[in-house]
């Protein structure tokens, strides 16, 4: 139907007005959709059996014990081969933390306020001065009194009841743990123990922990952490946590450069090891266990290529244009034949 005032002509000039909006519409969208795919990078995969087994590994931590102090913080490893280090220092860092989870200085020394107090034990030894957490600690160990329950509290402990733990450490191509657990570690007859009084942990041992970072290797964009971002909070008992690492060797090739890394599934277990007030059926701690499998990933970026994304930039427009000559050259004579019938039916 017609509208008012509309000659055949004006209308089709109108339908081809639209026509031409319509073609630059499509090559437009056509033009975004190349681009997207352009800039998209497509990765992909190969499994290969895994032979770099010469190499070591940086694990790259960083861990927030909210109620250990730092030097109760020892992270030790130990692998399948035998090897053993006892309170990695080199590539970490310790952190004092407050009650309130933010760095601080460390301890206040009470000793410029003269003798400072020993709380409990000082019940059995009132002349005793205990001027910094080092010495009340040893004060209550000597008395056979547990102290754990008054580090958040005491003067000379309160302002670092905290340890945050950052940085990286070099373990070889092994099976093997890291882990973080109760007493001082040492190497006996070329094995790994820790050494503690019970009586110190009468009232438990605090593992709760926050998880910000664990990468094994180099960290590569897109790449997963599944434990990051992890915590557990321990209320009442001594917890010993396990997390099960298996780790998938990856080459990661692309932009120019190839990196060699992990990466990794997990899944973990937790168990309150002290059953009753000084016993305890396991040892306190966290424990990071982790193990290779024997084929490595092998990704690379596949990139569009230039000269692709220009030919196929002008095949749209070319295409476009093609086909809306067609159309156009087909409207032309129905327009060319419709005028005819109007001027015959004029005379």
């Amino acid at each position: 139907m017609r509208r008012n005032g509309e000659t055949p002509t004006g209308g089709m000039l109108s339908q081809f007005k639209e026509f031409d909006v319509y073609s630059k519409v499509t090559i437009a969208m056509l033009f975004v959709s190349e681009l997207d795919t352009y800039f998209n990078i497509e990765v992909v995969d190969h499994i290969i059996v895994d032979t770099t087994l010469d190499q070591k590994l940086s694990i790259g931590l960083n861990i927030t014990f909210p109620h250990l102090r730092c030097d109760e913080v020892s992270v030790d490893t130990v692998d399948n081969m035998g090897q053993n280090q006892v309170d990695v220092s080199g590539g970490l860092v310790k952190i004092n933390l407050n009650k309130d989870g933010q760095p601080s200085d460390g301890d206040i020394d009470e000793a410029v306020k003269g003798c400072g107090p020993c709380l409990e034990a000082a019940d059995f030894d009132p002349s005793r001065c205990c001027n910094d957490c080092t010495e009340l600690r040893q004060a209550y160990t000597d008395n056979g009194l547990p102290y754990y329950h008054i580090l958040d509290t005491a003067p000379q402990c309160k302002h670092s009841i905290g340890c945050r733990v950052h940085g990286d450490v070099q373990v070889s191509k092994v099976a093997g743990n890291v882990h973080v657990a109760l007493g001082k570690s040492r190497i006996r007859d070329g094995k790994h123990v820790h050494e503690f009084n019970i009586q110190e942990v009468g009232d438990g041992f605090n593992t709760s922990h926050s998880i910000h970072r664990l990468d094994f290797g180099e960290r590569v964009r897109g790449m997963q952490s599944p434990l990051s971002g992890t915590t557990k909070i321990v209320k009442h008992g001594a917890f010993m946590f396990h997390y099960y690492i298996k780790l998938v060797p990856t080459i990661f090739e692309g932009a120019g450069r190839k990196v060699y890394t992990h990466q990794y599934s997990v899944s973990d277990n937790e168990k309150n090891v002290m059953v009753k007030k000084g016993e305890l059926v396991g040892l306190p701690g966290v424990f990071l266990v982790y193990e290779f499998t024997p084929f490595l990933v092998h990704k690379v970026e596949k990139t569009v290529p230039l000269s692709n994304f220009l030919t196929s930039v002008c095949a749209i427009i070319g295409g476009v244009f093609t086909v809306a000559g067609m159309i156009d050259a087909i409207l032309y004579r129905g327009y060319k034949r419709l005028r005819k019938v109007n001027t015959k039916g004029s005379l």
